[in-house]
């Protein structure tokens, strides 16, 4: 299974976010990774189409807020609040 980076970002706190693509022959995988401080969370959800085509608007969107609850989680772990 070959994976690509869809997008990356690191806030100004240090907790980084990543989209990976994962493609297999079966569906289109995205994973939304987080981490920060020595906490790392990560979720998948299948994507409506092939993301090496472009993004769909509406899985960027997911993945997005999908980061950003991960984020939140890994800040509640640490009593970041």
């Amino acid at each position: 299974m070959s994976k690509s980076i869809m997008w990356t970002e690191t806030d100004a706190k240090g907790f980084e976010s990543e989209c990976l693509f994962n493609e297999d022959s079966r569906n289109y995988e995205v994973m939304v990774c987080a981490s920060g401080r020595r906490l790392c969370r990560s979720e998948s959800f299948t994507a409506r189409r092939d993301p090496q085509q472009g993004m769909d608007e509406a899985d960027r969107r997911t993945s997005v807020t999908i980061a950003e609850r991960l984020v939140v989680e890994i800040e509640h772990e640490l009593g970041d609040r």
